[in-house]
């Protein structure tokens, strides 16, 4: 069997943050009446990173409501759905020289804003040089991204800092704690559903015990991501809540003792 050779992307390099929102005041800007633009490098990014989201996470809702997910996603109307648009300049960043040279060409089509999927070749490039990687051999890494990302946007480095600080001191093994995390997720009081419990699980494990997360751990995240985000970001306040909670109910009485281990 063959095997296929990638290099793991680089999320150092920095990134555009210019929303559609702001690109279209910017274009409004320089031509109150126009209908098709050429775009600037930072705007056809934005506007890559729009269809992107939309094509990772379209499957998530009925047909006759995708529209509406389309302007969501338009309108920053959801918070999480900065985290796929995020992901999606990462990978430009990360282009070879023959995709770089197809979207820098790209950049000299004009584009009618208002039909952001009408311009065939950019959603042709979008599916087969970031949407094929994303949903195939890179599905680990839009997993652990999403893991790390929903780790910062759930709750708050001071909270985070409590509990590894309790971690540390009372030095509970981990498939105990997080045996307990997930009794107490369990409880009714929070109402989540089985893969909101799941994707939190993922989360305290990578966030505290980062070396036990295993490619399979985030294959799941990025799996449960991608079939939820509309879901996730619905009801991100709820689950910020519940993790906290969680955590905080969560008891540490697993701490290393003497006898018999099974």
């Amino acid at each position: 069997m063959s095997e296929t050779l990638y290099k793991v992307l680089d999320f150092s390099r920095p990134i555009d943050r210019q929303s559609f929102v702001e690109v279209i005041i910017e274009l409004d800007g320089l031509s109150p009446s126009h209908k098709e633009s050429t775009l600037s490098e930072g705007q056809l990014k934005t506007l890559v990173a729009i269809i992107f989201t939309y094509g990772l996470h379209y499957d998530e809702v009925p047909k006759e409501q995708r529209e509406l997910l389309l302007k969501a996603i338009l309108e920053d109307k959801q918070p999480l759905f900065d985290l796929s648009q995020t992901f999606a300049r990462h990978l430009m960043n990360n282009l070879d020289s023959s995709e770089k040279s197809q979207l820098e060409a790209l950049q000299n089509v004009e584009y009618d804003l208002k039909r952001p999927l009408s311009n065939e070749p950019l959603v042709d490039f979008v599916e087969m040089e970031l949407l094929d990687q994303t949903t195939s051999y890179r599905k680990w890494e839009y997993g652990r991204f999403s893991v790390a990302y929903l780790t910062a946007h759930f709750s708050t480095q001071a909270q985070w800092k409590k509990v590894e600080k309790t971690v540390k001191e009372k030095k509970p093994r981990p498939e105990a704690y997080l045996k307990n995390f997930d009794k107490e997720l369990e409880n009714a009081r929070y109402g989540l559903d089985a893969h909101e419990q799941l994707l939190l699980h993922l989360v305290v494990k990578a966030k505290l015990w980062p070396g036990k997360s295993t490619m399979a751990d985030y294959l799941l995240a990025g799996s449960i991501t991608q079939q939820h985000l509309l879901g996730l970001s619905l009801r991100s306040e709820k689950l910020a809540k519940a993790l906290v909670n969680a955590m905080e109910r969560t008891p540490n009485i697993n701490k290393r003792r003497g006898g018999p281990k099974l």
